[in-house]
């Protein structure tokens, strides 16, 4: 009776996962983001109302929204928009990391036994990739699809929790500074400053990437 019951639990969990990566597509395509960017004055002025909860209650709000599948660079950018670069890039990196995190965990519990037992193909065609370390989270989180995808699949994978935060906190960086820069250049009151973000976001987009593949690199010949 209560193997049945776990059984019907994981396969409504199943279900879930399905609807989520469904889901996050419409999301994709619903949010306003001309909108959601235009509204920046806005939310910095409510969050500011709140006091030094504010950075806080971003990064809650930002580990629930990433986990259901919200594009992380948009809430990068709205990080830096309210909070400037320093404290944005750190509420909005962790929060995303978190909110994977989530999505990953959630996955892990819910999908393996299931995928293993009902879809045993899916399961070989995920472990096929040989993803067990920080340096393919890194690499899976190069790919150009979304976060929330990224995160399931290793969720159903064997890689450790460890290795997935170590993989995902590099991983996220570059993309992450570049999207939090040019959201706190954008409310810069004059155009020296915003100039000056930009050139920022510019440089850490090609260079961050290079840097990290530099180390990689290194990385990997030392592991030889």
């Amino acid at each position: 009776m209560s193997q049945s019951k776990y059984s019907f639990s994981k396969i409504v969990a199943i279900l879930l996962l399905v609807l989520l990566m469904i889901g996050s597509g419409f999301i994709l395509y619903a949010i306003p983001f001309d909108e959601v960017i235009n509204q920046a004055h806005q939310i910095k002025s409510g969050l500011g109302e709140i006091g030094y909860s504010a950075a806080l209650i971003f990064l809650l709000a930002t580990s629930l929204l990433t986990a259901l599948g919200v594009p992380r660079l948009l809430l990068c950018t709205l990080g830096g928009m309210v909070f400037g670069f320093e404290l944005g890039i750190l509420v909005s990196h962790f929060g995303t990391i978190f909110g994977a995190y989530i999505t990953f965990v959630f996955a892990r519990w819910a999908g393996r036994d299931v995928v293993q037992k009902k879809f045993p193909k899916v399961l070989t065609l995920v472990q096929s990739s040989q993803v067990t370390g920080w340096y393919s989270v890194l690499l899976m989180r190069q790919l150009p699809i979304s976060g929330l995808y990224n995160s399931i699949l290793l969720g159903l994978s064997t890689v450790s929790h460890v290795h997935f935060w170590v993989g995902s906190f590099i991983g996220f960086l570059p993309l992450g500074v570049t999207a939090t820069l040019m959201g706190a250049g954008v409310l810069q009151a004059d155009l020296v400053s915003l100039g000056r973000y930009l050139a920022f976001a510019a440089c850490s987009f090609y260079l961050l990437p290079l840097i990290i593949k530099w180390l990689l690199a290194q990385y990997r010949g030392k592991a030889a």
